[in-house]
């Protein structure tokens, strides 16, 4: 019983002291601007389990499309293409979201196991090949091997992650 505590309290403080979303203006961006479409590029997910990154981004952008009618964006469309086989001079002239999950860690004990992850998004103007908006989302769990599995905790974290990106692209895309 007392593992459990000290496991809950330790917790309870990783998560007080986690790196909260960050977003950073880094041109101009008009969110009253009637927009089509908005292309979102797959996330490179570098040394990620392709289990963990491919639900984040499928779920990023079907929860894109359910809120699209908050914004002034006709829909969200995946780039099919590899991004080298995109036409640069095609893609300056888009609205498109472009991003990356990375630092994934499992850290496991006997009883527990910590996961992190993080992720940065990119919202690109028309015009520019400099982002417009830059979203960072550090995410985290801690968990009790007799409470819940590895599965179940890399679901509910993506979950977490998607979320949270949308949010912040929601918010910014509001007129």
């Amino acid at each position: 019983m007392l593992t459990r505590l000290t496991l809950l309290t330790i917790a309870l403080l990783l998560a007080g002291c986690a790196a909260s979303t960050t977003v950073r203006n880094m041109g101009s961006f008009d969110p009253s601007r009637d927009r089509d479409a908005v292309y979102v590029i797959p996330f490179d997910t570098t040394l990620v389990p392709q289990q963990f990154g491919e639900p984040i981004f499928n779920d990023f952008v079907d929860l894109l499309n359910a809120r699209r009618k908050e914004t002034k964006v006709s829909r969200f469309v995946i780039l099919k293409e590899e991004l080298k086989d995109v036409e640069p001079a095609w893609l300056v002239k888009q609205t498109y979201i472009s991003g990356d999950i990375w630092g994934y860690v499992e850290s496991s004990g006997c009883c527990s196991t910590e996961i992190k992850a993080k992720s940065r998004i990119y919202l690109y103007e028309p015009g520019s090949s400099t982002p417009a908006l830059e979203v960072f989302v550090p995410v985290e769990d801690f968990f009790d091997h007799d409470r819940s599995d590895l599965a179940a905790v890399k679901t509910r974290l993506g979950k977490k992650l998607s979320h949270a990106l949308v949010d912040a692209i929601i918010r910014k895309l509001k007129p």
